[in-house]
């Protein structure tokens, strides 16, 4: 027999750990399945360790294997080996005990929950365990409080709903009518970011690249950029970018595209994701479900076909976030840095920047970069009442430093610095690249920003003013600990990051332990990898055989067929 000893979640992945009485190589052989109660398999367990009698178990509640949440139901968990007849998880303990391993999962602006609980088979002699997926939808018009409403409001509410439902639908006519006749084209490759009207430094590097190497005369190369976050567009323009996807046969994204959430792609369309923020460590799509804001069970994320990152170590950081396969991740780095490690662009801007600012010259230069503080863009914010700029001063004093000021670009205006501190406090706001500005810094002060793995390559020490680090991780949360993985000090106060400064106290030893768990490749070449490996599709025989047999691994797990449950007739 095999019993259910504990259960715990780790943001969106759910733990178990089963005890059994079998032989330790006998378990080593079982595989673990999520199996419904008509006996179709739901998803494979991954199996962490097994440890004397002891096996846990790991399922990412959010991916069943095809970039899709674990569907509503009820199941079982079954174990077996190759040709060998399966055995039930069971559960011998209290219901009270049991009820506690559940969780919801709140998404969307309130709107949505996905549920799930553990129970046990009542109608078996068994204690046979059961696990129930619910995703639950809110719906008005079945609520007391929708209907006592007056009816002008329930009026504009339905015609809302109905327009939102006609706009989606006509965006796909438009798509499916458009694509009709995509083989009287030139392939075409589109540029798509609905979150700002310029390309995002990795996708502006990539296309200068694609022109460099003439990728032009092969394809038709477009972009479609518009700021649909700090501005109100009309649905033509909106009618206009869905006839520029229809028309693309590969769609290179920096974030995320809302279009994707309700516009099916054709298959042939390949969807690249360059992802701006890097590795970095604030809860971003499905690493934050449960959070206010966070995204819906399918969402635009899943539309990616690849996504990149620096390192093969770091991919989880991505697929996790993008609800998508870890192999579908592939180890490129990010376009940007090309630039950032071209020694000749590094000389002409540290001599361009001392030229801009002649006061940076010969002193120890300070960058502090914080994120923002707030719900999104139109609330963003940082406290600098949390600054004492008065003693900040007087240490750039004592030391011969200056402090740049680079807040998140969504924190508006420039740093209202007093006339008094304006020979050693600069405001770089308006600066467009913080990657250039890390040429010239010796020091890093921080907080949860993705900055930070461009700025290890520098090899110089950072700090990290981390005050609010607890409210922090409950409010946005983090996809990983934050403490084992931030190279450099934490402080929580002000005294403390000024006392690491002037004792120097920085733990640089993390940068050197960490840098090659980052960074895969530490050149100007993935621009080229991008594109010989996506664009062109020559992806390495090592990424392309690794995501073909996790891919028939799934396809494998989820033809299985197991008898039905007694309790399903």
């Amino acid at each position: 027999m095999i019993n259910l000893k504990d259960a715990s979640w780790e943001r969106i992945h759910l733990n178990l750990t089963l005890t059994t009485e079998e032989e330790a190589e006998r378990i080593r052989s079982l595989r673990f399945y999520l199996v419904a109660l008509s006996g179709r398999v739901e998803a494979e367990f991954r199996q962490e360790a097994a440890d004397g009698n002891d096996i846990r178990l790991s399922l990412n509640v959010t991916n069943n294997g095809l970039n899709r949440c674990i569907e509503s139901g009820t199941y079982r968990i079954l174990a077996c080996d190759e040709g060998g007849e399966p055995t039930a998880v069971l559960f011998d303990g209290s219901f009270d005990t049991l009820s506690c391993f559940g969780r919801s999962f709140v998404y969307g602006a309130g709107n949505g929950v996905y549920t799930v609980s553990f129970m046990t088979d009542e109608f078996s002699d068994l204690p046979e365990l059961r696990l129930i997926f619910l995703n639950a939808k809110k719906s008005d018009e079945k609520d007391d409080l929708y209907r006592k409403r007056p009816f002008a409001a329930r009026l504009k509410r339905f015609v809302k709903r109905t327009a939102d439902a006609a706009n989606v639908w006509f965006q796909k006519v438009i798509y499916s009518f458009i694509r009709a006749f995509r083989f009287l084209r030139k392939p075409r490759i589109l540029f798509l970011d609905e979150k700002r009207d310029v390309l995002a430094p990795s996708m502006s590097t990539l296309y200068d690249r694609m022109i460099g190497r003439g990728l032009d005369k092969r394809y038709v190369i477009k972009h479609s950029l518009r700021n649909t976050e700090s501005n109100s567009y009309s649905k033509l323009s909106t009618a206009v970018v869905i006839a520029r996807i229809a028309k693309a046969d590969i769609i290179i994204v920096d974030d995320y595209v809302p279009a994707f959430n309700t516009l099916k792609l054709a298959d042939s369309v390949k969807v690249i994701q360059l992802w701006h923020a890097g590795a970095g460590f604030k809860g971003v799509g499905y690493s934050r479900w449960g959070h206010f804001g966070c995204p819906a069970p399918f969402c635009a994320h899943r539309r990616s076909d690849y996504a990149i990152a620096d390192s093969k170590a770091i991919r989880h950081f991505f697929s996790e976030p993008f609800g998508i396969l870890e192999e579908q991740v592939i180890p490129t780095g990010m376009p940007r840095m090309d630039p950032y490690l071209d020694e000749e662009n590094r000389r002409k801007v540290e001599h361009d920047l001392y030229e801009s600012y002649p006061a940076l010259k010969g002193r120890r230069v300070i960058l502090f970069a914080p994120t923002y503080r707030g719900r999104n863009r139109k609330t963003a914010y940082y406290p600098y009442e949390l600054i004492d700029f008065e003693r900040l001063y007087r240490y750039c004093e004592d030391t011969d430093s200056v402090v740049l000021f680079k807040m998140h670009p969504w924190v508006p205006g420039e740093v209202e610095i007093e006339e008094r501190f304006c020979d050693r406090f600069f405001s770089m706001n308006a600066y467009p690249n913080i990657n250039e500005l890390f040429y010239i810094t010796d020091l890093l002060i921080t907080d949860y920003s993705s900055c930070i793995y461009e700025f290890m390559l520098m090899k110089k020490p950072m700090l990290f003013f981390a005050y609010d680090h607890d409210r922090y991780a409950v409010s946005r949360g983090f996809h990983r600990d934050y403490a084992s993985n931030v190279p450099g000090k934490i402080c929580l106060t002000f005294d403390e990051l000024l006392s690491a400064m002037r004792m120097e106290d920085y733990e640089f030893e993390k940068v050197e332990r960490m840098l090659p768990e980052y960074f895969d490749h530490v050149d100007t070449g993935s621009c080229d990898r991008v594109i010989d490996w996506l664009v062109l599709g020559d992806l390495p025989e090592e990424y392309a055989s690794a995501l073909q047999s996790r891919r028939d691994a799934i396809a494998r797990a989820r033809a299985l067929k197991f008898p039905p449950a007694s309790s399903a007739d």
